[in-house]
């Protein structure tokens, strides 16, 4: 007989039955160890119905696209096609966004997107190319950025300009508006924004943003790739002046995604070219011995060269049918429970210090430190005595972490100087817990409980351990690398 469930911790819970690997152990330094994954921000992971369908439904009818003159490629084709109308319908696309998927993940499209509107030149004509100051375009981001969305605007033809933060650490509204007076006289005005920090889990006002974009004749593009397995995304909210102009995610990072690749989704009428950024079959509509050759006109044909990533696609719809399953109302009440309970436990312990902990509403990931233990040897002890995944380091957000840290230049300069000597040992970083809705609140109490204990012991249990600088991390004593050869045959 069908019960309602009582709690959201028990709603989610059929959910995490069928997770892969949810019960998994293995072999540690102190004996063997249950995996408690908390690591949801770098990856999600495989769901069993989905991986079901993909091998029991669709796998038999595998074949390429690109004609359907027979029953197999018929299916993929059709399937395809139907993947991608998922993905817009998810987004709220309208009929003027295309969708493209590319690589493995946001990195890979947002570096598409660059392309496919001129701004990159390869390096080694970089030093010949001079734009006029005021055609150079002016690329304005948030102090939040992953690297993804920072390093690779730095790559490209553009000034990159950042928005100072708050008094309270937000993003500030005021201060793109007057950077965007500054830039007036510039053509081209792009606004690149996280939609969320994958440090601290807080959101931009990405709409305020984009209105502030558009009203100053600029374009705003949105990275959702820490929060898109959590949250709605909107491109078209009431608001015309609010729309976004493209969106890029990862799908590896949602439930049943690892495996996919990156997804971008931008207004065709942004897109000028008459050659796609990949030449090749598929993109063609024929070709001659004369070196004539025609390009399709759609969009979506001329910028998917070669043969597709079919499966990659039809993945990202079962796993976007997924978070509309399980309820985004239902995910984001579930992880404001979840950290209502990680914050009141971790604020207990004065050793723990989180960033940006003046700010509760966010999503569901908490970075912390604590003096005087290096972050990567609470890792690795939550790894190796509890089975805790969580992830150390800098999150691939230096300049963010800057903010957080309070680190002036100079110290910044010290430090770097020795990364780029080999010598790791001083570079800033922090531990990061992020959660699921399908996690319990027991794992987060176990968490929490293993850092009290971490700090507890430290003195003796750091003996165990031995530091490398060059890669920053602890290794074991009495296996400084883990013998890992029987799991990686593959016969």
């Amino acid at each position: 007989m069908f019960r309602i469930p009582e709690t959201l911790e028990e709603y989610f819970q059929p959910f995490r039955s069928h997770v892969i690997g949810m019960n998994q152990e293995f072999d540690s330094p102190f004996g063997q160890q249950k995996i408690i994954y908390a690591d949801w921000t770098a990856s999600g992971r495989l769901y069993q119905p989905i991986e079901q369908k993909i091998s029991e439904v669709f796998g038999p009818f595998m074949a390429n696209t690109h004609t359907e003159s027979n029953i197999t490629s018929l299916m993929m084709t059709g399937l395809y096609k139907q993947s991608k109308r998922i993905i817009k319908e998810h987004v709220n696309a309208d009929q003027h966004d295309v969708v493209i998927l590319d690589g493995f993940g946001m990195t890979s499209v947002v570096n598409k997107l660059q392309r496919i509107l001129g701004l990159r030149v390869p390096e080694i004509w970089r030093n010949r190319f001079q734009l006029p100051e005021r055609e150079r375009p002016i690329i304005f981001l948030t102090h939040m950025e992953h690297h993804s969305n920072q390093t690779t605007w730095l790559e490209t033809l553009g000034e990159v300009v950042i928005i100072k933060p708050d008094d309270d650490g937000r993003v500030d509204l005021s201060h793109l508006e007057h950077l965007l007076t500054v830039y007036k006289e510039h053509r081209v005005k792009i606004g690149s924004f996280t939609a969320c920090s994958n440090v601290t889990g807080i959101q931009t006002p990405y709409h305020q943003l984009a209105k502030l974009m558009h009203l100053h004749g600029g374009l705003c593009f949105v990275d959702f790739a820490a929060s898109a397995p959590y949250v709605e995304i909107n491109m078209h909210p009431e608001d015309p002046l609010e729309k976004l102009d493209a969106i890029f995610f990862s799908p590896h990072k949602f439930l049943g995604g690892p495996g996919t690749s990156g997804v971008l989704v931008f207004d065709s009428r942004i897109y000028t070219n008459k050659v796609p950024d990949h030449p090749g079959g598929g993109t063609v509509l024929w070709t001659n011995p004369w070196g004539e050759h025609q390009y399709f006109d759609e969009i979506e044909m001329r910028e998917d060269g070669g043969t597709p990533g079919i499966l990659q696609s039809i993945r990202t719809a079962l796993c976007l049918n997924l978070k509309t399953k399980m309820g985004i109302n239902q995910i984001l009440k579930r992880e404001k429970e979840q950290l209502s309970l990680l914050f009141s436990l971790l604020e207990k312990i004065p050793e723990v210090k989180i960033l940006a902990g003046n700010i509760k509403d966010r999503i569901g990931i908490v970075s912390f430190y604590i003096e005087n233990i290096h972050y990567n040897m609470i890792v690795r002890l939550l790894n190796d005595r509890y089975g805790i995944q969580v992830r150390g380091g800098c999150s691939c957000a230096g300049t963010y972490g800057h903010y957080l840290l309070e680190i002036d230049k100079a110290t910044s300069k010290q430090i770097t100087e020795k990364i780029n000597h080999g010598d790791m040992s001083t570079k800033p970083g922090w531990v990061r817990f992020s959660v699921h809705p399908i996690m319990t609140n027991e794992e987060i109490i176990i968490f929490v409980q293993a850092i009290r204990e971490i700090i507890e012991n430290i003195e003796e249990w750091k003996r165990d351990y031995v530091y490398d600088p060059a890669s920053n991390d602890y290794f074991y004593i009495h296996h400084l690398r883990e013998d890992m050869s029987p799991f990686f045959r593959f016969s």
